[in-house]
């Protein structure tokens, strides 16, 4: 399943929703790309086995598509939300490849919930992940949203914002139903325990800068039209509005942004010899499987799998979804089952070959002409499938490992945890 950023992601998460579950309960699905133009055309088995490489590289050109990984965002966009600069507040690593940034108001319990999930995300992205902390106190639902936000940047004056920022949403039940007035002896009464300076705190709680810079925050964000709290953007792309916000579609999104680093900008180039048998050797967790690969039936896929195989990216991935006697699946080094290599090429259908038994090997794909290094092992008998994905390969040996891999259906929710590992696939030539 390929690579997915908003605002074209809308669907991605259905297992999530459980808006298409029944779909991805019956077929190897993989993230809807665009249909490529022009499709393949449908080669004879003598034809193919008679292809140079020449025709092989033409077939490839006309049947594969590199498509961008991350939209570019629009100038309205841009000019509505300046970019991270060094006033921003900010946690993780500064050059790290994801940025969350989140527009929030501190007596928002949407905005407590979503902090201590960031807090979870940089425990495990430590350095991959940045959090940006933005203001947006709704001042006509919230009563201390202005002074709350006071207190955090008379925090801050003192080094100490992120403390404050903490110290507010953990402590949001013992603050939320104070009045304005309750609530500014609550803070005093806290700069002990933060270790503020308690008469500057007192005296920059209340300064007209920091009155100012909290309405200015309102009427900026009200105006630019932002719906409410939290706010999110990912990368500099607004967080779709029809997803949840849980630790597990955050995790998801960043770990696709992550998978960009080992995308390719091109599709494959030409790495088989079509006068060769080639057999890959998967080493998993349970043990090897053996499989013959069908280059004369299906050459653009055979040279696809065996590329990326010699370029690694098979290497330490996770079997994603595996359902009783029906499929193995794997091929996402994200492990979210929406990632893919940053390119889409067409299906190679061939007559010769039907789902009739167990031990063959396909590509999964999201629709016609959408595949990418998404691959499944039949368990059994799986004719609903036939002239929709590619069949390139079949198991010669190991169905008893493929057996032994352990169930995972990510259409549940919450997703169970990563599958058994697939350690690496060695390309045989003959």
């Amino acid at each position: 399943m390929n690579k997915f950023h908003p605002p074209f992601w809308l669907c991605v998460f259905g297992f999530i929703l459980a808006a298409c579950q029944s779909q991805i309960e019956r077929t190897p699905s993989s993230l809807p790309v665009p249909a490529l133009s022009p499709v393949l055309p449908t080669l004879s088995s003598s034809q193919q086995a008679v292809l140079s490489k020449n025709d092989l590289t033409r077939l490839i050109a006309s049947g594969c598509t590199a498509k961008s990984p991350r939209p570019t965002a629009g100038p309205t966009e841009v000019s509505l939300f300046p970019p991270v600069s060094e006033s921003d507040y900010q946690r993780g690593s500064p050059a790290a490849q994801v940025t969350l940034v989140v527009y929030c108001d501190f007596q928002a319990l949407p905005c407590a919930q979503f902090s201590l999930l960031m807090e979870q995300i940089l425990r495990e992205f430590p350095d991959q992940v940045r959090w940006v902390y933005r203001y947006f106190p709704l001042v006509e639902v919230h009563d201390k949203a202005l002074l709350s936000l006071q207190a955090a940047e008379a925090a801050a004056l003192q080094g100490q914002f992120w403390q404050m920022h903490d110290w507010l949403y953990r402590h949001l039940p013992d603050w939320i139903e104070l009045s304005p007035a309750e609530f500014e002896n609550w803070l005093i009464e806290q700069t002990e325990e933060l270790k503020l300076d308690p008469s500057t705190f007192r005296q920059d709680l209340q300064s007209p800068a920091l009155i100012e810079k909290g309405k200015a925050a309102w009427a900026r964000n009200q105006a630019i039209g932002l719906p409410g709290v939290p706010f999110i953007l990912l990368d500099g792309q607004i967080w779709p509005s029809n997803l949840p916000i849980n630790y597990y579609t955050v995790r998801d999104y960043i770990l696709l942004d992550l998978l960009e680093e080992k995308q390719f900008e091109s599709c494959p180039p030409v790495v088989i010899d079509l006068s060769k048998q080639y057999s890959a050797r998967l080493k998993t967790a349970k043990g090897e499987i053996l499989i013959k690969l069908l280059a004369d039936q299906a050459p653009v896929t055979v040279n696809n799998f065996v590329f990326l195989a010699r370029q690694g990216w098979y290497d330490g991935i996770t079997f994603h979804r595996v359902l009783e006697d029906y499929i193995v699946q794997t091929g996402d080094p994200s492990g979210t089952g929406y990632g893919g290599p940053g390119y889409a090429f067409v299906n190679e259908i061939s007559p010769a070959l039907s789902f009739d038994r167990a031990g063959l090997v396909a590509m999964a794909n999201s629709g016609r002409d959408t595949n990418g290094s998404q691959f499944f092992i039949t368990l059994a008998p799986a004719p609903h499938l036939n002239g929709a994905y590619t069949i390139f390969g079949n198991v010669l040996q190991g169905m008893d490992v493929l057996k032994q891999i352990t169930l995972r259906d990510p259409s549940h929710f919450p997703p169970p945890p990563p599958g058994d590992l697939l350690v690496s696939i060695t390309i045989l030539e003959e």
